[in-house]
């Protein structure tokens, strides 16, 4: 069985992964493409005590987002997980509205069309209360779900979302192929700091 065989089998009955082990510590994450300006400085790899390895954000009054793009069935993966630890929360965020639309920590996962896709946006808020979500404010294709609210930092939290029903649940109909998964720590709409660390995401076909 050749070595592409065996990856589809693999895929075909694990999942998808992104635990930064091989990465270079102080790099950026192989295939991960920023949008929104330069990662450098805001993304890096960093290792815990344990040997662990991790993506790092610091933002500075930055907006830059960090993600993968490739192409999976949402029903086949329909679980998505990852860890995040929270350092700093951008003061006085809500992503309730523009002026104030910073996240200590987000993850997203883009679906359909690369030019508009639908989009599923998971946050660690300042203010918004953890099991609400709501529409982007300038934006009916984004829809912003709060995981996690408040100042429980400094510490890992793991998560585990079924993307399928979430998508079904707000946006009322089937999710098309799931296209990008990305992560963004950003603080530029309150002029503040924020620092997040991510870890673990996975798509996997079932808890």
């Amino acid at each position: 069985m050749d070595s592409i065989l065996l990856a589809a089998v693999a895929l075909m009955f694990a999942g998808l992964e992104w635990t930064f082990d091989t990465d270079r510590v102080g790099g950026l994450p192989s295939g991960w493409q920023a949008r929104g300006g330069d990662p450098v400085g805001i993304y890096r790899i960093e290792v815990d005590a344990d040997g662990n390895r991790y993506l790092a954000a610091r933002s500075r009054g930055s907006d830059v987002q960090l993600g993968i793009a490739f192409t999976a069935k949402p029903t086949e993966f329909p679980i998505m997980s990852w860890r995040w630890r929270v350092w700093e929360l951008p003061g006085k965020a809500d992503e309730r509205a523009l002026k104030t639309m910073d996240s200590a920590a987000a993850v997203y996962a883009a679906f359909g069309s690369r030019l508009f896709p639908r989009v599923l946006k998971y946050v660690w808020s300042t203010s918004a209360p953890a099991g609400a979500s709501f529409r982007h404010p300038s934006s009916d294709r984004m829809v912003i779900i709060v995981v996690a609210s408040g100042e429980n930092v400094g510490r890992w939290h793991a998560v585990s979302r079924n993307i399928v029903d979430d998508y079904r649940s707000v946006f009322g109909t089937n999710p098309g192929n799931l296209i990008t998964l990305g992560i963004k720590t950003d603080s530029d709409s309150t002029g503040t700091l924020s620092r997040a660390d991510y870890d673990d995401l996975r798509l996997d076909r079932r808890e």
